[in-house]
């Protein structure tokens, strides 16, 4: 029976998602020790001081407090945060499943304050505690590495569920997918770089630096990011563990680079002879993050390979999670098999989309 018991456990714990063994260095029964090149400093051992910002009130109706504490050098630290409960459920609703663009939940525009507000307390909480940028920075990922764990199947039903940061931080945790985003927008609102690092069932963050940090870092684009583990505590700046020395490691910059969601249909409106005149309609739908601007939708008519017509539309700015729609009419052959494409690009899209309709005769 326990036997048993023990291989329903390995089984769940290696389900979809996070890998969830990145285990913590100082425990001495997981072999994954420091790397050489990145010896972690041994923390002076002096009284442990408390530093407390004045208690909050208690949470008005509407809203969700969070309270977190942690320990940083010797000194514990601690950070309450109340959030609109309508703030919280806009987020929930929106489709969490629709692609993976991780950076689109780093850098939302609609919770821009919330993560403002922490990049802004732990920037003050450094001033206040005499830290260098550095030691501000390994502060703020110490709180984030003591957000517990959880699986997005335990805790939305859902296989994968990317959280965004303000979800997060209600929810008090997440996977390392939810942690890295959280690090990542945060460190993008104070003015340090990052990036966010995509391996194989695992994601972690990359910090710029030069001279700031050692150990292990990915260059992209003429600056070192170095890895950063989450989910786990004790990782500080640039130590990889021993499971992802060998891996291929995906770089995601943090730009605001609309994902679309088009939607494209057209039918009959009017005829002659020899053409039909289709009246088209497009929704494209912004899921974020930021505002899209200057895309263009070109629809074009193929007979075969040849170009019977073209249509060019240019579309207003769609602000993140709003949709726009586009309505025209395209001219197709009679009598001749055709194909409609529809192809959104331009602008400060994540990438081109395509909608197509499949081969048909127009009646």
């Amino acid at each position: 029976m326990f036997v048993l018991l023990l291989l329903l456990l390995i089984l769940i714990s290696f389900s979809a998602g996070c890998i969830t063994y990145v285990s913590e260095p100082e425990l001495e029964t997981l072999p994954i020790p420091t790397p050489e090149d990145t010896p972690l400093p041994t923390p002076e051992v002096t009284a442990t001081p408390t530093q407390t910002p004045e208690p909050l009130p208690t949470p008005a109706w509407g809203m969700l407090r969070s309270e977190f504490s942690w320990t940083y050098q010797n000194t514990n630290h601690s950070y309450s945060i109340d959030v609109p409960k309508t703030a919280y459920q806009y987020f929930k609703k929106q489709d969490h499943t629709k692609n993976s663009n991780y950076v689109r939940y780093a850098l939302s525009d609609y919770d821009r304050t919330y993560v403002k507000e922490i990049a802004d307390v732990f920037t003050a909480m450094g001033a206040k505690a005499g830290y260098s940028e550095k030691e501000t920075i390994e502060n703020f990922i110490a709180f984030v590495q003591s957000l517990s764990y959880t699986s997005d199947m335990e805790t939305t039903g859902i296989e994968e569920y990317p959280r965004y940061p303000l979800e997060t931080l209600v929810d008090k945790g997440g996977d390392c997918e939810d942690v890295a985003i959280l690090i990542a927008s945060v460190l993008h609102e104070m003015g340090h770089g990052a990036v966010l690092f995509k391996l194989p069932e695992h994601m972690a963050v990359g910090i710029a630096g030069d001279e700031m940090f050692e150990g292990t870092y990915y260059p992209y684009n003429g600056t070192r990011y170095y890895y950063q583990e989450t989910t786990a505590k004790g990782w500080g700046i640039g130590d990889l563990p021993k499971e992802f020395t060998d891996v291929s490691v995906e770089v995601l910059p943090l730009e605001q680079r609309s994902v679309m969601d088009l939607e494209f249909m057209a039918e009959p409106d009017t005829s002659t002879w020899d053409a039909a005149v289709y009246r088209m309609v497009a929704t494209a739908k912004n899921l974020g993050p930021g505002t899209l601007h200057g895309a263009r939708l070109e629809v074009t008519v193929w007979v075969g390979d040849r170009v019977y017509d073209n249509q060019t539309f240019y579309l207003d700015d769609c602000r993140e999670h709003d949709s726009v729609r586009v309505e025209g009419k395209i001219n197709l052959p009679r009598r001749e098999q055709a194909e409609i494409s529809a192809v959104l690009t331009g602008g400060n899209l994540h990438g081109d989309v395509i909608a197509e309709t499949g081969v048909f005769n127009a009646p």
